[in-house]
């Protein structure tokens, strides 16, 4: 395990036994228009090649009898975001609304469509010509690689440290390696806590898992920090941020990762089987007159947690609901929503399902904060339907080692 930092957050002068956490999840998401944006070479190329892979999901959702349109323009909208000139998404855009009956989106989405060089609209012949239905997922998984962050303590003194996030990353990363539970290679595991924890630290070990996992792979991403919410009115154009180390307060979009931007860089690991985890939090009052972090409620919003369960295989998990703050336990050296995600992950001999794995967590995080704190917390996973059968714990079938042989009789 790629361990970098340390554990300075864990320390008696790190602060108080206890920072709140908060992050957002909102259940009802307007499905807003792109704007269009210049294509650049890399980067967009990239972004358009995710962006087609969506279009091929689609497709196949197409083929229904009963077309789930909702959630095709959901994962449209994604799309949109990656590759707003591909015509192709503004065409099955506008195919999905005409058939909900939303008249103002089908002239808009028709127009983008036109803009775009899409000469044929007949919604119907799209659905006749529509590809098979992409191949269930195999039940081998070929390689497992985990990205675990960490920010508890920060170069900006403003920013106020938070006791556990270092080591809630190094924990979660221990569960991981587990021979007995997480069955993750060392060598696969990418640690970076506090100092260590920058924002290109964290961008560029994304990158690399971007250019490692194939189709076949299965990807854990973890993150455990402060996270800022979209704010419309304090200049941030309605972002969310999750705070690095080298984040300063009064430079959150040159400096913090926004949750969009690391959303759409998830989506670009070409792995079926992705699961995120944040566990990010607000940041209170910053201090010093920094009036632009005075932060009631924090977190990615709804639209950006479905970017990160970009494809039939992923998971994102929240550790709060949109309106409740997120807590470090006082009873142990963790926050709730880590320690109750290593222990469902651990407790058993069996791997637990990503469901499985849910259950356990909605179940004891609520019942601890409101036993030990008197407040409100409930994780939250999108999507709860997804499949049945993504498990952490899965023995990669590309790894030599194997589990013990159960004795006969």
């Amino acid at each position: 395990m790629h361990i970098d930092g340390t554990l300075s957050a864990s320390s008696p002068s790190a602060g108080p036994a206890f920072r709140s956490r908060g992050r957002a999840a909102t259940f009802l998401v307007p499905f807003l228009v792109a704007a269009t944006l210049p294509v650049t070479a890399a980067g967009d190329s990239a972004k358009c090649a995710r962006a087609a892979e969506i279009v091929k999901e689609v497709q196949t959702l197409y083929q229904a009898a009963k077309p789930p349109y909702l959630k095709i323009l959901e994962k449209l909208k994604v799309a949109q975001d990656l590759c707003p000139l591909s015509g192709d998404v503004w065409k099955y855009a506008y195919c999905s609304a005409q058939a909900l009956g939303d008249l103002d989106s089908v002239r808009r989405f028709r127009q983008r469509a036109v803009d775009n060089d899409v000469a044929q609209l007949d919604c119907e012949a799209e659905r006749k010509s529509a590809p098979p239905a992409a191949a269930p997922l195999s039940p081998f998984v070929r390689e497992k690689f985990a990205l675990v962050v960490g920010v508890g303590t920060f170069a900006d003194p403003k920013i106020k440290t938070l006791t556990y996030a270092a080591k809630d990353a190094i924990d979660f990363a221990h569960a991981l390696e587990d021979p007995k539970h997480g069955r993750f290679k060392p060598s696969n595991i990418t640690v970076l806590t506090d100092r260590s924890a920058t924002r290109d630290a964290i961008l560029g070990a994304l990158d690399s898992i971007i250019r490692k996992a194939h189709e076949e792979d299965l990807v854990v991403i973890y993150v455990s920090s402060h996270g800022s919410p979209g704010l419309k009115d304090r200049g941030l154009a309605g972002n969310g941020y999750i705070l690095t180390y080298d984040t300063a307060v009064e430079k959150l979009w040159s400096q913090a990762i926004e949750y969009q931007t690391f959303a759409k860089q998830t989506g670009l690991i070409q792995a079926r089987r992705k699961v995120t985890f944040l566990d990010t939090c607000f940041s209170g009052q910053a201090g010093g007159g920094a009036k632009s972090l005075e932060l009631e409620t924090g977190g990615p919003d709804e639209k950006t947690s479905r970017m990160f369960a970009s494809n039939e295989g992923s998971f994102v998990v929240t550790s709060s609901n949109s309106t409740e703050t997120s807590w470090e336990s006082q009873s142990v050296p963790n926050s709730y929503f880590t320690h109750f995600l290593i222990e469902a992950m651990t407790r058993s001999k069996e791997p637990p399902t990503m469901k499985e794995i849910f259950r356990y967590i909605a179940a004891k995080v609520p019942e601890a904060a409101y036993r030990e704190r008197h407040e409100e917390q409930h994780p939250q996973m999108q999507p709860l339907d997804g499949p049945d059968d993504i498990t952490i714990g899965v023995v990669p079938s590309g790894d030599v080692r194997q589990l013990p042989t159960p004795p006969s009789g």
